[in-house]
């Protein structure tokens, strides 16, 4: 009977630790307000999706790399996304311009998060309102 017991401990135990670890807030799909660090990433477009260095045409995104690991809770038209650590952005080619200034650095983005679907790269998308340049820590 003790065995059993330091048997279940243990087991409890190896399971508790890694869900303890996962302990951080999630966010809401919606209105946000998210530091990070702005940073273009390139991938594989037409004609397969596969490589670049094969001959597929470079698809270059801007991602909002976050400063630690997030989730986003399931609402009624979205998907649970946990563990996430970059969010690509759907920028405008006006905003394109107006931003370009800040790749590389910090930023805080606002804007509506959604979920990316087959049009994207990333699972999570934020269509900006805003991005400022920002020296804030999370």
């Amino acid at each position: 009977m003790i065995m059993w017991r330091a048997w279940f401990a243990v087991v409890l135990s190896s399971v508790m630790l890694p869900a303890a670890a996962l302990d951080f807030s999630c966010l809401q799909y919606g209105p946000v307000r998210i530091p990070g660090t702005l940073v273009r990433q390139t991938y594989a477009g037409p004609p397969d999706y596969e490589s670049v260095t094969k001959g597929d045409q470079p698809r270059v995104i801007w991602i909002l790399q976050l400063d630690g690991r997030t989730c986003v809770d399931a609402d009624r038209r979205y998907p649970r996304e946990i563990v996430q650590l970059e969010i690509e952005l759907a920028l405008t080619p006006e905003q394109y311009r107006q931003y370009r200034s800040l790749l590389g650095q910090k930023v805080l983005v606002t804007g509506e998060l959604r979920h990316g679907g087959a049009n994207y790269q990333k699972r999570l998308v934020i269509t900006p309102t805003d991005i400022q340049k920002t020296s804030l820590l999370p």
